[in-house]
């Protein structure tokens, strides 16, 4: 998981704004419930590539390229926009561009319908139209949700990867991780194929009295790109670097 930034003053897909969604919100609000038949409404063109766009084409909890996610199936991209409220609880939010999230099948299929906090849930009022697009940060402070929301919080030093294993000792960054199942088999052996790679030819230079900067130099470039997968891990191992050889 890393942060990621979306700018919610501008930009914001036309699908989101126009008129026929204005009034599906609104049937939504005097139901006090979601309808299912809307689902399309939220994974219009525009609204699926300006979140691929934004996450760089990755999932939003795990950082794997949705296209290897799901096999580059179609059909399996539109479960791919994902609600960060749930909109089967948060039903005024359903088309909000702030709660939607760039994911892959399996994180999508994970996470569900799981949203604890430590405080108040918060209830539908009127005022919320007047920044339906922009809550996220306002229902934070009051609500203080377990789930990581990756647009708004970074917390790359609260991540461990021990032989790959992503794991924090911080309760909601844990929450995160077991919900979404970030720890998953396929998930932790590939990021430690990364990490013996790093660990492996690290270790070569330094018994030979040989520097590793370059590796360290091209891991650094490897974690400021935004396309890269699995940043997170990259930045782990340069901060854990010396640890990392000197140990067994």
């Amino acid at each position: 998981m890393i942060r990621v930034h979306k700018d919610l003053n501008r930009n914001i897909p036309n699908s989101l704004i126009d008129n026929n969604i204005i009034r599906i919100r609104e049937l939504c609000i005097e139901n006090q419930r979601y309808d299912k038949k809307f689902n399309n409404r939220y994974k219009q063109t525009d609204t699926k590539e300006s979140l691929k766009k934004i996450y760089n084409q990755k999932c939003a909890f795990c950082e794997q390229k949705i296209t290897k996610c799901i096999d580059n199936n179609q059909q399996e991209c539109s479960s791919t926009v994902e609600h960060y409220r749930p909109k089967s609880i948060y039903y005024w939010l359903a088309f909000s561009w702030d709660n939607l999230l760039w994911c892959c099948h399996r994180c999508n299929q994970n996470k569900g319908n799981s949203f604890e906090m430590d405080s108040i849930k918060i209830e539908y009022d009127e005022v919320f139209k007047d920044n339906i697009h922009s809550s996220a940060s306002s229902y934070h402070t009051i609500e203080n949700p377990k789930m990581i929301h990756p647009e708004l919080e970074s917390i790359l030093n609260k991540l461990s990867f021990v032989d790959g294993i992503i794991d924090s000792s911080d309760s909601r960054v844990k929450y995160t991780i077991d919900t979404c199942g970030l720890d998953r088999d396929d998930l932790n052996e590939k990021r430690l194929v990364i990490l013996k790679a790093f660990i492996t030819e690290a270790k070569k230079r330094n018994r030979l009295k040989r520097s590793y900067n370059d590796i360290l130099d091209n891991l650094k470039k490897e974690f400021m790109n935004e396309k890269s997968e699995f940043r997170a891990l990259k930045y782990w191992i340069l901060m854990n670097h010396q640890s990392l050889i000197e140990g067994d």
